[in-house]
């Protein structure tokens, strides 16, 4: 002790001021904290966003370079990330999200489209073969036809047997292969296996169905 006597607190309220703005300087203070935290968590966001982004474009690269691959393509060229040019990160974030989207679901659009063979996709297997080879066995049989108009024994009023085995053998044999072949190239799917190519109904139908199509137009011509 000093033995000083204590000064008095003035009566004019300088304590009560201080203690009034002290309160205002630890509001002030904890807002700021307040805002900075959210600030740093806003940035956390976004940077969490941004990797997650990035992951998925890199995965989003590898899947379209290898359907690519699988379905007979070029490899597509995509380039590099250019800087975007909206100035809010959030909304940046969201418009690539939605390309990242739109470009998922014009994979799967490509892959399912892949799935199915080029030539009449909406039919079953054993439908769009069978109409293969009905359409290759009809193309037979005319051809047959016109064989036996222009041969110069049809002008003499003979059947010209010497047409008659490629009319039922040889040309069979060439509608059935036709229909294979067409089938083997443009009636499979790129991508999930081989299908069927329903070989034991294409010789039905060629080898058994063009011959009495043969006939029958054979006789209704010479009837």
């Amino acid at each position: 002790m000093t033995g000083q006597p204590v000064a008095p607190m003035p009566r004019d309220g300088g304590w009560a001021a201080y203690t009034d703005h002290a309160r205002r300087l630890a509001a002030v203070l904890h807002d700021e904290r307040a805002r900075a935290a959210q600030q740093a968590a806003a940035s956390r966001d976004t940077q969490a966003a941004a990797d997650q982004i990035t992951h998925r474009l890199a995965a989003q690269r590898h899947h379209l370079v290898g359907l690519a691959a699988t379905l007979r393509l070029p490899e597509p060229h995509l380039g590099v990330i250019a800087p975007s040019p909206v100035p809010d990160p959030a909304e940046a974030l969201r418009r690539a999200a939605a390309a990242a989207d739109a470009a998922d679901t014009a994979a799967a659009h490509a892959h399912r489209r892949a799935a199915q063979p080029p030539l009449l996709p909406g039919l079953t297997p054993l439908a769009r073969n069978a109409l293969v080879y009905t359409a290759a066995a009809i193309l037979g049989t005319f051809a047959s036809l016109l064989m036996f108009a222009v041969s110069p024994d049809t002008d003499l009023g003979r059947i010209p047997w010497q047409l008659v085995p490629w009319s039922l053998c040889g040309l069979p044999a060439l509608a059935f292969f036709a229909g294979y072949l067409t089938i083997s190239l443009v009636g499979q799917p790129r991508i999930g296996g081989g299908g069927t190519r329903s070989a034991r109904a294409g010789g039905v139908i060629c080898f058994v169905g063009m011959p009495i199509l043969w006939f029958i137009l054979i006789a209704a011509t010479r009837g």
